[in-house]
């Protein structure tokens, strides 16, 4: 059979679902407002699942009733059939590009409204996915997973904002930053959508030689004597934005969000350009890296946002966020090397490189003020590093330390933090499991930790001869609910320049909830640095 005889058609679907050490979710325009293919996702029971898991159990149930034609349920507040029909607004387990573009087969050519000379005029979060499932190394089994949040254009800025006062009872009333929350394993969170609405649309590229004036000369009539290029373009080809967005006031809610409601979650997003006078290199807007010296009040909320800079461009594609292909690059470290690796002196994917490039100077001033810098190294871009803005140690543990000691803990590191979120979801997820096997009595609980840690040891995260010199795990009271709770303290030596990560672990049978609380302890002796 030949395909052309359209008896065979290819039908891209992702492989079943496999366990990653660290999720991705991203929100964006895929295209801003166009078709979407429900369903496809009204057809694949196992995507339904994973969706339903999640609680968006109303959305899964219109989807299989419009497929099946059959009765639709009673609608939920704030569920709309538009909406739901574009699949907006809804956690999308997606696990190649093709599966994606399957879905939103416009996604990569579908005009956007807000246009600027760097940015273009296409939505930047299929450039994000494709670098995600870009450079992937022969002979490894790529389980990473990548949930994507579609967002309407029309709602701007504010699309990609957290609400201040979530229903959460109500999961079809929330929006698209609040619903990218429900993915519990996700790891990491990505807005490429909301760094192009960042960056100024009538910002200058690099300006084009100018070549003398040629002498007058008399044409027949009907002659054409432009070639096509102009040096300016009119005003109403390049409209300005609505809104100028305020950098402070879309940062600050994004991580107040995440340290309330996901501390175990990161954030990557890129330094926006600033307004530079014609003819100069873009350069990082000043107020971010004010941000980043902690003068807009956030404190230790920046420890879950990581700052990129600069962007990405490449023959053949426009300048576009580095967020996709670095969260790309830190997925696939995780699951070949371990969650507590970095993914920092590592190629980068081919076919983009850093622009505007960065001079080693520019690198080391911006990697002090709490930036990851994107370098070029012989023809491919890479991390320099995995840096911070703010220390990982909290800011009040690193009040109480002497001057001397303080300055060896102020570690900037974002594969500890990252490190840190994974162990609270692992040992979140294993509470949650044995939240309703197990009483205050049972000694499973204490050995479902140790065979943890002992596996965490074997896979070179922590240090130490023994597996008893790596973790100590110790029953501790839990109060007046002792019958019912379960409380460990467990104390970890990992593989990085930290003395000690302490983690206090409940699990309350009659309240039915687990909890995780991680703090790190500073090292007294010993260099520091990032691991």
């Amino acid at each position: 059979m030949l395909l052309a005889d359209r008896r065979i058609s290819l039908d891209a679907r992702p492989a079943p679902a496999r366990p990653a050490p660290l999720e991705v979710v991203m929100l964006g325009h895929c295209p801003p407002e166009g078709p979407a293919r429900w369903d496809r996702v009204a057809r694949d029971e196992p995507m339904l699942a994973e969706i339903a898991v999640l609680g968006f159990t109303g959305e899964v149930a219109r989807l299989r009733a419009w497929q099946r034609g059959t009765s639709l349920p009673a609608p939920q507040p704030g569920l709309s059939d538009d909406t739901l029909r574009a699949l907006q607004h809804l956690p999308l387990p997606i696990r190649s590009l093709g599966h994606f573009q399957t879905l939103f087969p416009q996604a990569f050519n579908a005009p956007t409204t807000q246009v600027s000379r760097l940015a273009g005029n296409t939505a930047w979060l299929p450039w994000a996915v494709q670098d995600f499932f870009d450079g992937n190394e022969p002979g490894f089994e790529d389980t990473r997973t990548l949930w994507v949040v579609r967002v309407p254009e029309s709602a701007g800025i504010a699309g990609f904002l957290p609400h201040p006062r979530p229903d959460l009872a109500t999961p079809a009333s929330l929006g698209a930053f609040d619903r990218a929350l429900a993915v519990t394993r996700a790891g990491l969170l990505l807005l490429p959508d909301l760094e192009r609405l960042q960056v100024p649309a009538q910002l200058p590229d690099v300006p084009r030689l100018r070549l003398p004036n040629p002498e007058p000369v008399f044409l027949p009539l009907g002659s054409a004597p432009d070639d096509g290029h102009r040096e300016r373009r009119l005003p109403n080809e390049m409209p300005t934005a609505d809104v100028s967005p305020a950098l402070a006031a879309s940062l600050a809610p994004i991580a107040r969000a995440l340290a309330r409601r996901r501390p175990d979650l990161m954030c990557l997003m890129s330094v926006p350009f600033a307004v530079q006078a014609a003819g100069e290199l873009p350069a990082p807007a000043t107020p971010w890296l004010a941000l980043a010296q902690q003068a807009a009040g956030l404190g230790d909320a920046l420890r879950q946002v990581q700052w990129l800079y600069p962007y990405l461009r490449g023959p053949g594609r426009p300048l576009v966020s580095a967020s996709g292909m670095v969260a790309g690059l830190q997925a696939r470290v995780a699951q070949r090397f371990g969650p507590w690796r970095s993914a920092a002196a590592r190629a980068l994917p081919a076919g983009a490189l850093p622009w505007p490039p960065a001079s080693a100077q520019q690198a080391a001033a911006w990697r002090a003020a709490g930036l990851s810098v994107l370098v070029q190294r012989n023809g491919r871009a890479m991390l320099d590093d995995e840096a911070l803005p703010v220390p990982v140690l909290p800011g009040a543990a690193l009040a109480n330390m002497p001057s001397a000691q303080r300055e060896r803990a102020d570690w900037r590191s974002a594969e500890v933090q990252r490190f840190m979120g994974w162990l609270r979801r692992e040992l979140q997820a294993l509470g949650e499991r044995l939240l309703f096997d197990v009483d205050a009595q049972d000694p499973r609980p204490e050995q479902a930790l140790r065979h943890f840690f002992t596996q965490l040891h074997a896979a070179g995260a922590l240090r130490g001869a023994r597996p008893e010199q790596a973790f100590r795990i110790q029953a501790v009271a839990a109060g007046n609910s002792a019958e019912s709770t379960l409380a460990f303290e467990i104390e970890l030596a990992p593989a990085f320049p930290i003395d000690l990560i302490r983690i206090s672990f409940m699990h309350d049978r009659a309240d039915g909830t687990a909890r995780v609380d991680a703090s790190l302890i500073a090292s007294l002796d010993g260099d520091t640095g990032h691991g």
